[in-house]
């Protein structure tokens, strides 16, 4: 299913929307002004190249009708059989390393167990609209 068309308030409508890797870049990830936009969807692309994630939930003002997104906000699923007692390796754990993510694309980044009770709650706390307690907005599912 295509994602849908933006609001007029310039945010997709509720719930979430599931998305391919392509379909956010053509829709979210090209360049608008500024290079912004491609250098924040490129880290997408790493964290699919890893192969240890099931899929990529994203909100904040990339997936909005800003041009020059200021933030991001992300909810990387890890797959249902990870080992949450292994570490992850170095160059997994730079994919979502908070510190790392937020000092260099100012990415917010949560890690939950795919379809478990942290996947839910990231996903409805992030679906809240800032200073409006009942308004609800969408968010991109980016199934890896």
């Amino acid at each position: 299913m295509p994602i849908p068309p933006l609001t007029t308030d310039g945010t997709l409508p509720p719930g979430v929307h599931e998305s391919t890797l392509e379909e956010t870049r053509a829709r979210f990830g090209a360049f608008q002004e500024s290079h912004r936009r491609p250098r924040l969807f490129e880290r997408f692309a790493e964290v699919e190249r890893s192969g240890r994630f099931s899929a990529i939930v994203v909100d904040g003002s990339f997936v909005t009708a800003k041009s020059a997104p200021e933030d991001i906000d992300v909810i990387i699923a890890l797959r249902a059989d990870h080992d949450w007692t292994a570490d992850l390796n170095p160059s997994d754990y730079a994919l979502v390393s908070r510190t790392a993510l937020r000092r260099r694309f100012r990415f917010d980044v949560l890690l939950a167990s795919d379809g478990g009770e942290d996947d839910a709650r990231y996903v409805e706390f992030f679906s809240r609209v800032r200073d409006h307690a009942a308004a609800r907005k969408g968010m991109l599912r980016i199934n890896l």
